[in-house]
């Protein structure tokens, strides 16, 4: 019972990367260790950010109301980074 609990908590199961994995951020891009990251709520999903600072950036233009606009200039970002 207590070798399952140890590999439970300290093991790796099925789906779950490495601590030392990097990560997107979902707002500037940078790369950041999975034990690293930052969790906020934003436009309805839990999203992955880099630091407080992103974090901030993406509570603010919620507060304001303007997760379309946010949505759109990350499209039109994308769309420009792909041609």
């Amino acid at each position: 019972m207590l070798h399952w609990l140890t590999s439970l908590i300290g093991g790796k199961r099925a789906g779950q990367t490495p601590a030392s994995e990097k990560l997107p951020c979902f707002h500037c891009g940078d790369l950041v260790k999975r034990r690293r990251v930052v969790h906020v709520q934003f436009d309805g999903a839990a999203r992955i950010v880099c630091c407080h600072g992103c974090e901030a950036i993406l509570k603010t233009v919620e507060q304001m109301g303007m997760q379309q606009q946010y949505r759109e200039q990350k499209r039109q970002a994308a769309a420009s980074h792909d041609e």
